[in-house]
This record gives structure tokens, sequence and C-alpha cells, in this order.
């Protein structure tokens, strides 16, 4: 399993949060070594989903959100990944001939069940 490139932006950036009040995307794309084109659209997500604050202008930046520390890492992650690792375990467009009677379903989503109660464990505040 692997997590995309804006899931790893989203938690760098809620982690670099921690040890700031306010920073720019630029400071943060710096910081990373990272382009601060890709940053933008996670950090617009970050806001849109009330992790972060963010403002415009000379004096703007992005800042963390009290409540945002309390979050699980499981719940951040889910906001920004599907979790679909076969095509069966998705019914819409699923077109696999192994189902319904494929045991390989059920083993795969008590993994993949574990791999986010796991996250779930952690909290946003652990990570620093």
């Amino acid at each position: 399993m692997k997590l995309t490139l804006k899931t790893d932006y989203a938690l760098r950036v809620l982690i670099f949060l921690q040890n700031k009040e306010k920073a720019t995307i630029k400071e943060i794309a710096e910081f990373y070594n990272i382009k601060k084109n890709h940053l933008n659209v996670v950090v617009n997500r970050l806001s849109e989903l009330g992790y972060i604050n963010s403002s415009t202008g000379p004096t703007g930046g992005v800042s963390l959100k009290p409540q945002t520390l309390q979050k699980s890492v499981g719940e951040i992650i889910l906001h920004f990944e599907e979790f679909e690792l076969v095509e069966c375990f998705n019914n819409e467009s699923n077109q696999c001939r192994l189902n319904p009677g494929c045991k390989l379903k059920s083993v795969l989503k008590k993994a993949n069940r574990q791999f986010i109660d796991e996250l779930n464990k952690h909290k946003l505040q652990d990570l620093v």
C-alpha cells in the first residue's frame, strides 16, 4: 500500500504547522523542497476540510486550527485516499468474475480495516 503525494504533503503541512503560529505556502514548500503549486492544492483541501486557517494578502498564510491536533491520523488520511485496493471493492465499477464467491476480497477488507484502525490510534499531535 502506498499513500499518494497529496496525502504525504497534507501530513507534512500539518506536522510543520504544529511548530509555527503561521506559515506561508512558500515557506513550507522550501522547507520540504517540494513545488509550491502542488502544495497549493493540498493546502486548499486542508482549508476546505477545516483543518487549517488560510488567509491571503501580504500578511496572509496558513495556521493549524487547535482542534486539528486531536484528529486521528486515520481520519486525515481517509480525506485524501480511497482505499479500494482491488476492483471488487467498488460495487458500481466491479467487473470481477470471481465475485461473489471470492475469499480474497474479505481478506483484503480485513487487512485494510486493520491498517485504518492502527492509524486511528494516533492523533496528529503524536507525530511531533
